[in-house]
């Protein structure tokens, strides 16, 4: 009894190892490599693309536009040798998880392409080649709408008024609740030089008309408007 016992655990023994290595492909051939490796990089130039076209800063980082289409075929090359061996996967995977980036990402949103382009080298290098185009095709589409709309609402901004006296001052504050201009008092400066104001405001688009209608009021000095979002104009 106990040798077909034995039997019975040596033969589940055996189907899970094979069941295992079946799952790895001694060999990768060239055809492959270049098309994984071609389509992850094609991708990582469209999510390049979407990045360029949702950029919201005053100048394009190079250094992380360079990263973003190396990422996508480095993560495509580190599959491939993953799904080739199984011990180069296990050791693949101890020396990765050493690996400490110590870069900082001034932008959420620099994260989420830096995610992306992984998941595309990873799904074209596990030869998902289909999941790789049509995923980054809707995900592009998805972010170039949304950020889109973002960019359009509401933004705020540090509104800073300089006047020779304080009517002047009750004059700006009341042109902002004419035009429904959300703002509330942050700070307010009386020297002998000149009176200040600082309201933080909310707002869409406008600015100039907004900066030029303030400047326009007797005794006003000075009009200074300063984005507060996170990100640059």
């Amino acid at each position: 009894m106990s040798f077909f016992n034995n039997m019975a655990a040596l033969g589940f023994t055996d189907m899970i190892r094979k069941s295992v290595l079946d799952g790895f492909s001694s060999t990768v051939s060239v055809p492959s490599i270049l098309l994984s490796i071609g389509i992850a990089f094609l991708t990582g130039l469209f999510i390049l693309i979407i990045y360029r076209l949702t950029f919201k800063g005053i100048s394009f980082n190079r250094s992380f536009e360079g990263t973003l289409l190396m990422i996508s075929a480095i993560s495509s090359l580190i599959v491939l040798t993953i799904s080739s061996n199984l011990a180069l996967s296990l050791g693949m995977v101890g020396a990765l998880s050493i690996i400490r980036f110590r870069t900082a990402i001034k932008e959420a949103s620099d994260t989420a392409f830096m995610f992306w382009a992984v998941a595309a080298g990873i799904t074209a290098g596990a030869g998902r080649y289909v999941l790789t185009i049509v995923g980054s095709l809707l995900i592009g589409l998805l972010t170039y709408i949304s950020l889109k709309i973002i960019s359009k609402t509401a933004a705020s901004y540090l509104l800073i008024v300089r006047a020779k006296n304080d009517i002047a001052l009750g004059y700006s504050g009341r042109m902002l609740t004419e035009n429904g201009i959300r703002h509330r008092l942050s700070s307010m400066t009386e020297n002998e030089r000149h009176f200040e104001v600082i309201y933080e405001i909310s707002m869409g688009s406008s600015q100039q008309k907004l900066v030029s209608a303030l400047k326009k009021i007797p005794d006003i000095t000075d009009v200074t408007l300063v984005d507060c979002r996170n990100t640059p104009v």
